[in-house]
């Protein structure tokens, strides 16, 4: 499922409504998400093209998702990071699209591996009541672990701060930017659809 910073939201002009509805759901509902699909993949384009890259891993993880509602004639094309997955990058899109204030990182997430390690080493002697405890209290968050953080040159500090990071907005840029030309192809794909449609079904365009 992807996070959305930004979307394309479409409620049909008068005649384009008019003529979704003269077709039924089940032909007007593909219609509309494949026109909503187009329109937010040009926005997508765009806000890859927005992103200062440095891995790539990001502009590749940005996705349109479309939620289709063609008995209503309305719809929305999502588009942003996914929010699972070995690949997902919804967090760092956040980061570029509103940037950071200054903030203080602390070292390292827990390490439950050192703790389960010392949980196996007290089952190991015998003593499961100690090894329990010790497992309720990492569950609880009463006993933790940290590592420190490994900065350039080999140092090691518990904590750093972090002066923040300026917006780069690429989602909201490229709204701004490819929105008129989404809503066109939007608006041009409908159209061809919509009479495509009308000429299987009833032998006559639209």
């Amino acid at each position: 499922m992807a996070a959305f910073s930004g979307s394309i939201q479409i409620t049909g002009f008068r005649e384009l409504d008019a003529a979704l509805r003269a077709l039924p759901i089940e032909v007007a509902g593909p219609i509309m998400e494949d026109s909503l699909a187009e329109a937010g993949e040009i926005v997508r384009r765009a806000a890859v093209a927005n992103i200062h890259r440095r891995t790539g891993a990001t502009a590749a993880d940005i996705r349109v998702e479309v939620q289709n509602q063609p008995a209503k004639t309305q719809g929305v094309a999502g588009i942003g990071g996914t929010r699972k997955g070995n690949g997902s990058r919804a967090h760092v899109l956040r980061w570029l699209e509103f940037g950071t204030k200054p903030h203080v990182i602390v070292g390292g997430a827990g390490d439950r591996r050192q703790a389960r390690k010392a949980g196996r080493a007290l089952r190991s002697i015998g003593n499961a009541a100690a090894a329990a405890k010790l497992r309720a209290d990492l569950r609880s968050g009463a006993v933790t672990t940290r590592r420190a953080l490994k900065l350039p040159g080999g140092a090691f500090r518990a904590l750093v701060h972090h002066p923040g990071m300026k917006n780069q907005s690429p989602l909201t840029l490229a709204l701004a930017d490819s929105g008129d030309k989404a809503l066109k192809a939007f608006r041009d794909s409908l159209w061809a659809g919509i009479a495509a449609a009308a000429k299987r079904l009833n032998g006559r365009a639209i």
